[in-house]
Formats: structure tokens, C-alpha cells, sequence
């Protein structure tokens, strides 16, 4: 539904907007030699989910579906976007400083070939402090030159974020997967007067939330974590060592079978005195 206003005589200058594109954990999703777990989507999520940030830089990669429909993108168009980041330290000894940048590529899943198409460039830094959730936006560069974008291929966005200063330790964490204004995503293009509508082919069948059926221990510390859900889907398998955090870590996914049923094996559980596990539809 569109709602609107009406004013007498009142004549107002169409302002840019941008296309958003969510960071998602939405779908296995495949591209040349393999597949990945980290996409793009039209829609945001419901559950924040985590990466973790521990180096001195990361970079983490995100794909969208194959393009159904070629769009055509000019030097009026910008790449942008927004980060979200989370300390969980607890003292200032945790505090530490980021910078973010997002790089667009033009994918190509038959060939694994990406092409430039526009770059952020690394943004100013950003304190993150104990106990906080902070964002900041990138800045909206141009396009160097008109792109057109292939039915078939892919987009593909390069985040890079680069120790400033501090230590991230094992309390820095990307977040994404998560709601409008809650977690990090793309905003591509950034300033059209109207979105540009990204139509994606996707054949992933998302599931109703699964049923935790039991847990069984292996040799060598192993977890294998049985479940029942929806026929065909595709599940994410997200584990935490302390349950008042709220964090929730992905630690990897699969697909039920006709039945509904799944299972999958944690292969790291022994490094851990305790750890509790929960499985999550794809489209949450």
C-alpha cells in the first residue's frame, strides 16, 4: 500500500534514495568450483546473525542469485553501504577501531570471473567499544564508467574491514542477516529517485523452524545434532557457548531430506566445556 499526502499548490523536488541489498545467510547458493553460504537479498532477515572479526583485516563475500532480467547501471549511479559491528568485550581493554569498505563486482558463476564495478574506498574509522553495537555509513562512489549487468551473472560485494587500532580479539563481530536498520548491508545503486528493482532466479525452498530431535556424541569430540522440519529445505546450524550473550554463531548448513529430516556434525564441539545449538530456516 502507498499512502500519501495532498498539498495545495505545493510542488516538491523528487529526492535520490537508494536500492538496498541485504547481507544475507539466505540460501547454499552455488558459484564456480563450489558453493557459499553468505548472500544477497531484496529482503532483509529477522534473525542478526554474526561473523567474527578477529584479525587485523577481514574481508567477507557475498553473492546474490543469478540475475533473471540484465540491468544497466551509468556514471549517475553509486555504490554505498552501511556497517554494523558488535564488541561483546567487557572493559575498555576490549575497545578497538575499524574501517569498512564495499567493493561491487560483476560475477560471472560459469566462470568464476569477477569484473569491477564500483569501489567505496576505505571509509574513516570507527570506534568500537566494549558493549556496543555501532554502524556507519560508507562513502557513495560513482561508477567509473557505464556497466551493464548480464542475465545469469551474479553480484558480488567484497566487505573489507581493517584493524585502525585496539585489539578485536575474540569479542569483534560483523553483524548481518538482520532487519532494515539493524544490520549491515549494500546499498546498490545509492541515488536513483527511484530503486532499481534487482530481479534474482532462486530455486532454494526456505523451511518452517525445525524440531531438535537429539543430540549424540562422536569420537575425536564430535556433536552430531539431529532435527525435523520442513521437506526439502534449507537449514543453518547456529551454536553458542553462553546463551544470556544473545550471539549466535553459524556454523555451517544443510538441507533436509524428503522426510524433513537432517542432521550435522559439529566437529569443533570438543574445543568447548559447553555449547548449545539451534537450527534456523534459511528465510528467517
Amino acid at each position: 500500500m502507498v499512502i500519501g499526502t495532498l498539498g495545495l499548490g505545493l510542488a516538491q523536488k523528487s529526492s535520490a534514495t537508494q536500492t538496498w541489498l541485504a547481507l544475507r545467510a539466505g540460501c547454499v547458493m552455488p558459484i564456480y568450483g563450489g558453493v557459499t553460504v553468505q548472500t544477497i537479498s531484496t529482503n532483509y532477515g529477522t534473525n542478526t546473525l554474526v561473523l567474527p572479526f578477529s584479525g587485523t583485516n577481514a574481508s567477507y563475500d557475498f553473492y546474490s542469485p543469478p540475475l533473471s532480467q540484465a540491468v544497466a547501471l551509468t556514471t549517475t549511479d553509486k555504490g554505498g553501504g552501511i556497517v554494523y559491528m558488535q564488541n561483546t568485550g567487557t572493559t575498555t581493554a576490549n575497545n578497538f577501531a575499524v574501517t569498512g569498505r564495499m567493493h561491487y563486482y560483476d560475477y560471472d558463476p560459469n566462470t568464476g570471473v569477477d569484473v569491477s564495478i564500483v569501489d567505496t574506498g576505505v571509509s574513516a574509522f570507527k570506534n568500537v567499544n566494549a558493549g556496543q553495537t555501532v554502524n556507519w555509513g560508507l562513502a557513495n562512489v560513482a561508477l567509473p564508467a557505464n556497466y551493464t549487468l548480464a542475465v545469469g551473472h551474479m553480484i558480488h560485494v567484497r566487505l573489507t574491514l581493517a584493524l585502525y587500532s585496539g585489539n578485536a580479539g575474540n569479542w569483534g563481530f560483523l553483524v548481518y542477516n538482520g532487519p532494515n536498520k539493524a544490520a549491515t548491508s549494500a546499498y546498490f545503486p545509492q541515488n536513483r529517485s527511484t530503486p532499481v528493482y534487482w530481479q534474482f532466479n532462486s530455486s532454494v525452498v526456505y523451511g518452517t523452524a525445525a524440531k531438535m530431535l537429539g543430540l549424540t556424541c562422536q569420537s575425536g569430540g564430535k556433536m552430531c545434532i539431529s532435527c525435523a522440519g520442513s521437506a526439502s529445505a534449507t537449514y543453518w546450524i547456529q551454536a553458542t557457548t553462553n546463551l544470556q550473550s544473545g550471539v549466535w554463531t553459524t556454523i555451517g548448513s544443510t538441507n533436509s531430506d524428503s522426510n524433513g529430516l537432517f542432521s550435522f556434525v559439529d566437529a569443533h564441539a570438543g574445543n568447548y566445556s559447553s555449547c548449545f545449538y539451534r537450527a534456523v530456516t534459511a528465510a528467517q
